[in-house]
């Protein structure tokens, strides 16, 4: 694995030149500054305290829990490593002498991109996020004011208009709502979530944001947690056994956020709008799973209840819960590579891993960059 980290970071260091800024990244950012949910959080919701991380969370590559929901690194670690940057840490993570010079992580697993109500997963919702992100820069200023003892830990001023923006945000608000709400009152609530998500990249806009990196939503139906929960009827399945009207929201959401991305780039002057597909990176993976070196796409890695799914949502992974009266352990897989899935919800680190490389072919993007990618990566593992 670490001869194919060092094959994606060599590539993109190859993309120096060539191409106008506004149109393409040019993957030179002295910070960067990422807002989302549980697919990029690197620590923050269990700074806050509202969980425990038990093993085998983070056995793969930090041979402990490292607050990411998956057995290793994140897509977002893949990035920051590609970009020859370091691992962002949480906002709220206080302890282990954290750096923020590079920027800093307020993604928050649970969070959806609409504020949160009473019964939300977190209460860290986009727009909180950003205003913690508004707190940070407030506070990096004083600091900066007072001198050079801080300047080793915290970003430079012009960080905050040179750096990066990432966002990977918009899974909870849909898939929440199908467990109350119709498919149809899914996707007509789209159009609201998205004016949320809209407003918060104005406000970051209006303070001098300028690079912004925004993933879309992957196939929410293709999770092993929403095929135990609403796949039991095998009409309402797909072509890969994946619950279709997930999917269907899944993807009528990442057309109307593609037109926004569209839409702010003839507003936002002097702006770089990055759009990713995640959601085709990883049905594609999903559906030609074998050709990329995984024996399952569908099944948790660290789970109850063996094939077909190996999930049990009264069993967590890692956590042992009385099931019919007899003590059940939900455990990791032998072997994660061979395995899409980790936990049901998230995806395995060998996953993320591809998912990334996909990226970087600059393929998936809007604008492109494929054009100055040096050659095609394709890991195996």
């Amino acid at each position: 694995m670490r001869a194919a980290v060092a094959l994606l970071l060599a590539a993109v260091l190859c993309l120096g030149g060539g191409g106008a800024a506004s149109a393409s990244p040019d993957f030179d950012y002295p910070a960067a500054f990422n807002f989302g949910d549980s697919n990029s959080d690197t620590g923050g919701r269990i700074a806050a305290g509202f969980e425990p991380m038990p093993p085998p969370y983070g056995s793969t590559f930090f041979g402990a829990p490292s607050g990411r929901f998956s057995d290793g690194r994140l897509i977002l670690d893949f990035l920051m490593d590609a970009m020859d940057m370091p691992f962002l840490n949480a906002y709220l993570d206080s302890l282990g002498a954290p750096n923020f010079r590079a920027g800093v992580n307020f993604a928050q697993a649970g969070c959806s991109i609409t504020p949160a109500s009473a019964t939300s997963v977190s209460p860290f919702s986009f727009g909180l996020q950003i205003k913690q992100f508004f707190a940070f820069k407030e506070k990096v200023t004083s600091l900066l004011s007072k001198g050079d003892r801080y300047r080793r830990y915290i970003p430079q001023l012009d960080y905050f208009s040179k750096g990066l923006y990432m966002f990977d945000i918009g899974q909870n608000d849909l898939a929440g709502q199908f467990y109350s709400r119709t498919e149809d009152q899914v996707i007509a609530s789209i159009p609201t979530i998205l004016l949320e998500f809209e407003t918060g990249l104005k406000t970051l806009y209006d303070q001098g944001a300028r690079k912004f990196w925004i993933h879309n939503t992957g196939p929410l139906g293709c999770l092993p947690q929403n095929i135990d929960l609403f796949g039991k009827d095998p009409t309402q399945l797909d072509e890969l056994h994946c619950v279709a009207k997930h999917n269907r929201a899944a993807k009528i959401f990442n057309l109307q956020l593609h037109a926004l991305c569209t839409k702010l780039r003839g507003q936002f002057a002097g702006a770089n709008i990055t759009y990713i597909d995640i959601y085709s990176i990883k049905y594609a993976l999903i559906g030609n799973y074998s050709r990329y070196g995984f024996e399952s796409p569908t099944e948790a890695c660290c789970g109850y209840g063996g094939p077909p799914l190996n999930y049990d949502g009264r069993v967590p992974c890692g956590q042992t819960k009385s099931v019919n009266g007899n003590l059940v352990t939900a455990k990791g897989c032998s072997d994660s590579t061979e395995y899409v899935n980790w936990d049901g919800i998230h995806y395995t680190e060998a996953a993320n891993f591809h998912v990334t490389s996909q990226i970087l072919t600059g393929k998936y993007s809007d604008p492109p960059f494929v054009d100055k990618m040096p050659f095609l990566i394709k890991p195996r593992f």
